[in-house]
């Protein structure tokens, strides 16, 4: 059972009815002594940097709120109520602004603790339009600025599949001494015929585990229709079959919980405002940016990744491409320097680095991912594929081979290409053999595409 109360989300455990999971609802600001939530502005007229803490928790209040709502809608539950925090994992806190013209844009990423309240802080130079937003937001002005806290839970999704149904006829059809291999196929042919019913129930689960339950809900059919041909098993019925099967699998769940921060500055509860009593400048406002690699370059032909600002530059370097640290201007963006193990020449990208961490994919490294799906073809009944694919770039590219074989699994397959472009930069050449449940193989000619999503 689940459920929402004041923006709290509540989850009743399966196995014990009187226990209940909470997921916190909007964030909160960190509090001052005063009360007076823990946000700071200093700067000038025209630019500035923004101080705020802000965490994700359940109060006291909330938790004996939320506790009485639980006692009145489930009165039944005579021990006491149990409440805990769902175990979450924030993966990040974000800060949103929306701009004059009604964009969104993030202003900074910031890493939270990994234990209740979650707190994160925000410690960023702001300029132009993005301080005047922010300073509006701080003075109460609401729908600017947002704090947004992004986390993941484990859950177990349950399937339960039960058969059920008369079976007088099919055990007049069965010889006594029937095994169960011949009971289960009069189970598949009870149910086909429709003299006995599947029921399946929970929406949210994999099709493998909905499978993996039907199938063994009928294994439990096949087993008791046998012990009822055989008549030794005094329990159960002469003429009504009863046969069920529960399991389950971890299901990941995104969360996302949102807050606006003007909402938070109303009456007295305002931000302090310090001018500063220098003019700030650009150079002033430079931070610390750190910057990594946000894929494994194991299998790339990357031979140093260097990234610039200004004068500032850094360097990724192999094997361990470690993440670094760069000291980046304020409104410049950062340049990100790529070279090759194939002696190609170096490619240059720019990235913007108003978030920390910066995390560079492979685009920004001049690779273009290429995808090929083949579930169409083995869904048509192919046993088989071999297939020969070739990238010939336009430009600065470094052409490439690449073979796959598809048997088994879920016939998906990545190729990354050396485009030193975000995108393809090119052509994709391929062709494929095909072989059917029969043994017949079919060969396909070459396919020219500029599609790096194929399917085939």
């Amino acid at each position: 059972m689940t459920g929402e109360f004041q923006g709290i989300q509540y989850r009743q455990s399966a196995d014990d009815p009187s226990m209940f999971f909470l997921v916190p609802g909007s964030p909160s600001p960190e509090l001052l002594p005063s009360g007076a939530p823990a946000a700071n502005i200093i700067g000038t007229d025209a630019m500035g940097i923004l101080q705020l803490g802000v965490h994700w928790n359940i109060t006291s209040e909330q938790m004996q709120t939320v506790e009485q709502h639980l006692r009145n809608k489930f009165p039944e539950i005579d021990p006491p109520l149990q409440l805990r925090i769902e175990p979450v994992a924030v993966e990040a806190v974000r800060l949103l602004l929306t701009m004059p013209d009604g964009s969104s844009t993030e202003l900074a990423t910031a890493s939270s603790s990994n234990y209740l309240p979650f707190t994160a802080l925000f410690n960023l130079t702001l300029q132009g339009d993005r301080y005047g937003q922010a300073r509006l937001a701080i003075t109460g002005q609401r729908q600017v600025l947002k704090v947004r806290y992004e986390a993941s839970t484990e859950l177990r999704a349950t399937c339960t599949a039960t058969i059920s149904g008369d079976v007088r006829n099919d055990l007049e059809q069965l010889d006594p001494s029937s095994d169960v291999d011949a009971c289960r196929a009069q189970i598949e042919s009870a149910l086909s015929d429709g003299r006995i019913q599947l029921a399946v129930s929970g929406d949210e689960v994999s099709e493998d585990l909905r499978t993996r339950t039907v199938d063994a809900a009928k294994r439990q059919a096949a087993n008791v229709l046998q012990r009822m041909l055989a008549g030794t098993d005094a329990a159960l019925d002469a003429a009504q079959l009863d046969a069920s099967a529960r399991l389950d699998e971890p299901r990941t769940i995104k969360l996302a919980r949102e807050a606006d921060v003007g909402e938070w500055f109303t009456g007295s509860r305002m931000a302090n405002f310090t001018v500063s009593p220098v003019k700030l400048t650009a150079a002033q406002a430079s931070t610390a940016r750190t910057f990594k690699i946000g894929f494994d370059l194991k299998d790339f032909s990357v031979a140093m990744v260097q990234v610039c600002c200004g004068n500032a530059q850094a360097a990724f370097r192999p094997p361990a491409f470690d993440p670094v640290s760069l000291k980046v201007e304020t409104g410049k963006p950062v340049t990100v320097k790529t070279s090759y193990t194939d002696g190609g020449p170096v490619y240059e990208s720019k990235v913007n680095a108003d978030a920390d961490p910066v995390v560079l994919q492979p685009e920004h490294l001049g690779f273009c991912k290429v995808l090929f799906d083949g579930s169409a073809c083995k869904q048509s009944g192919a046993q088989r594929v071999k297939l020969q694919a070739k990238y010939r770039p336009s430009h600065n590219g470094t052409e490439d081979d690449h073979n796959i074989n598809w048997n088994y699994g879920d016939w998906n397959d990545i190729w990354f290409v050396t485009s030193r472009e975000s995108a393809l930069d090119g052509v994709i050449k391929y062709r494929w053999q095909e072989t059917s449940s029969d043994g017949t193989e079919t060969e396909h000619p070459f396919v020219e595409t500029a599609n790096p999503e194929i399917k085939i």
